[in-house]
């Protein structure tokens, strides 16, 4: 299957259905006010500058008209601080060269410029997908259809619009594939550096893409045959401490790696937005002192210096705090999302399933690691059991995975409305890697219909997505 190809088939066929539907305004848009730049038009506009703008001002409704205003005027109100500057600053640089084309409105150029970024960022993730399964389960065919899956997801449509969930994906499995490497030398940690501090840039939940360091780790413990096949915890507890001691500047490279990963997260949530707002406070609080009550006290108060300006913006603007989602008022997101997060809860409990946690218990990581089988035959026949590095490999990205995915779910369920998991899950690696294999068998054998469920959910929500976001209508 040719990737660009079927990328190019896809977007085709969304751009187009996106057109008909709204472009020529056969359905009306249910909340123009969600979209800043619709029908903005000014005196002395060509008919091209207006067609052109009514076309990608489509993908411009709720977050993206923030990354759009971020992208061309920077942080103008301090609410804006919800949203992180990597990708509306990269989305910049694609919007350069329109500049020379004098269009009258000044978002035009930024509204193609981060059009074409988010769809080029969208193609790259999908030659970087389908490397990483075909790294993981050395199968072509599995790894066409993951690619299939993520052009065709349910939340198909932020992988299109001026959102940052293209950049966030690229980041992440750039990095998982730099730690899945056999090896790695400094260049490839500098890299990991440099792609941990870029994630934090891109999205508030950039930090959590660290568990995937227990890769590399693991792998080291099995090369070293570390604790294999042993069922003293004494004895498990003294290799352990073994391979800490031998492999020191092994670890404390990984946690560098975090630290400079919590240090630029906080950095990026607090002080950044914390610095500017203040400075913007000062010149303002004169003329608009009601307005900026809260922000005045939180930036005056010297004992909370790093008060989270992040969790305040969206407390106090859009009413995000535990649990106050669930309110009746919003239960038709929660419908929209319910069977996004009923996936969610298969792949979970799959994933969970997966590995022997009494292995764990006894500090036996390698065993605890390996695929679960059945207890007797571990007892009966250890000497013949097979563990290999490819194995290790892929359950370790699973279990980094897990930590990570189930961080999301739980995320989901307690703070966010359940609707915003079509965005979170699909940007996740490990949700192409299952749900590949149960489609993978369906096309194959015919046999398992949750494969066929999955393919049918997929295609019928990427649609659905599209009518809702670009249409303004309130489920996502």
């Amino acid at each position: 299957m040719n990737i660009s190809l079927l990328y190019l088939m896809s977007r085709t066929i969304f751009f187009t259905f996106n057109y008909i539907i709204y472009g020529t305004e056969l359905v009306k848009k249910y909340d123009l006010s969600q979209n800043i730049f619709a029908n903005q038009y000014i005196e002395n506009q060509s008919n091209i500058e207006k067609n052109i703008l009514n076309l990608f001002s489509l993908y411009a409704a709720y977050d993206g008209s923030y990354f759009g205003i971020i992208s061309s005027l920077g942080y103008v109100n301090e609410h804006m601080f919800a949203f992180y500057p990597l990708y509306p600053y990269l989305s910049r640089i694609f919007s350069y060269p329109f500049k020379f084309c004098n269009f009258k409105n000044q978002f035009t150029p930024y509204l193609i410029g981060g059009f074409i970024c988010s769809n080029f960022l969208c193609l790259l993730n999908c030659f970087l997908l389908h490397q990483l399964i075909f790294l993981l389960t050395n199968s072509k065919f599995k790894s066409n259809i993951s690619v299939f899956l993520f052009l065709f997801n349910p939340g198909s449509i932020f992988y299109m619009a001026l959102y940052s969930e293209n950049l966030y994906f690229t980041l992440e499995l750039l990095l998982i594939l730099i730690l899945l490497k056999d090896t790695q030398n400094w260049f490839d940690y500098i890299l990991l550096c440099i792609i941990t501090f870029l994630i934090t840039l891109t999205r508030s939940n950039g930090i959590i893409v660290l568990s995937f360091i227990i890769i590399p780790i693991f792998l080291q413990l099995f090369k070293q045959q570390i604790n294999i096949y042993n069922d003293s915890f004494l004895n498990n507890l003294i290799n352990l401490s073994s391979f800490i001691k031998n492999n020191f500047l092994f670890i404390l490279k990984y946690i560098i790696l975090v630290i400079i990963g919590f240090i630029s997260f906080n950095w990026n949530l607090n002080i950044r937005a914390k610095l500017k707002i203040c400075n913007y406070i000062s010149q303002k609080i004169n003329s608009h002192r009601d307005q900026f009550y809260h922000l005045n006290l939180l930036c005056n108060n010297q004992k909370n210096k790093f008060n989270n300006i992040y969790n305040y913006i969206q407390k106090y603007y859009w009413g995000v705090t535990f649990f106050n989602q669930y309110r009746k008022e919003y239960i038709h997101k929660h419908i929209y999302g319910l069977v996004s997060n009923i996936y969610g809860f298969y792949i979970v409990f799959k994933s969970f399933s997966l590995f022997n946690y009494k292995e764990l218990f006894k500090l036996n990581l390698i065993n605890f690691l390996v695929s679960k089988k059945d207890d007797k035959e571990n007892k009966n026949n250890k000497a013949t059991q097979k563990i290999n590095d490819d194995e290790i490999k892929r359950n370790a990205f699973i279990l980094g995975g897990i930590i990570n995915f189930f961080i999301l779910f739980v995320t989901v369920l307690i703070i966010a409305y359940i609707s915003i998991s079509n965005r979170l899950y699909c940007g996740h690696p490990l949700l192409y890697f299952w749900l590949v294999e149960d489609v993978y068998e369906y096309l194959q054998t015919g046999k398992n219909k949750n494969g066929f469920l999955i393919l049918l959910f997929f295609i019928t929500f990427s649609f659905v997505s599209c009518l809702f976001q670009i249409g303004s209508f309130d489920f996502m």
